[in-house]
């Protein structure tokens, strides 16, 4: 409970028209959206095409990637009709999931159980790519201990 109470606190709450960027490819966002009606569209941008690869809707999250990677977003996300999305700074969920181990291990878990319902290939190549050069088809589960812990020796 500790958790969600520190989030809620750190939550405001946006409506967002149709249409609208929320997170740019290739950006770093500073934020996670948690979405609480409407749906968002996650697109691929490649030169002047635009694809739609998946559509989220109620309960979904975004931008979670540049929280827990540190990299930047693979995928524009759009709204595609009025959307109230929850957002929390990138650095308030850090500093929660700091507070207690046990969430911090299941927060890590739901964020891979997500991205492998999307097939997010560029986080599964990651994962993939690693364990391939040591030899090790476990390496991911090795890669989730390490960011739960946030202990790499």
């Amino acid at each position: 409970k500790e958790i969600l109470l520190l989030l809620v606190a750190d939550m405001k709450a946006e409506y967002i028209p149709p249409r609208e960027d929320v997170i740019m490819q290739n950006e770093s966002p500073d934020e996670v959206y948690i979405i609480v009606s409407g749906e968002v569209e996650m697109i691929e941008c490649e030169m002047e095409n635009e694809q739609v690869v998946w559509t989220f809707k109620s309960g979904d999250m975004l931008g979670e990637v540049g929280a827990f990677c540190c990299r930047p977003q693979s995928y524009t996300y759009r709204t595609k009709t009025l959307s109230q999305l929850l957002k929390i700074r990138t650095t308030s969920l850090i500093e929660a999931m700091k507070t207690r181990q046990e969430d911090n291990i299941i927060m890590i878990k739901n964020f891979l159980q997500h991205h492998k319902k999307l097939r997010d290939l560029k986080l599964g190549d990651l994962f993939h790519e690693v364990g391939a050069e040591n030899g090790d088809p476990n390496m991911s589960v090795n890669l989730l201990t390490v960011a739960s812990t946030g202990n790499a020796t």
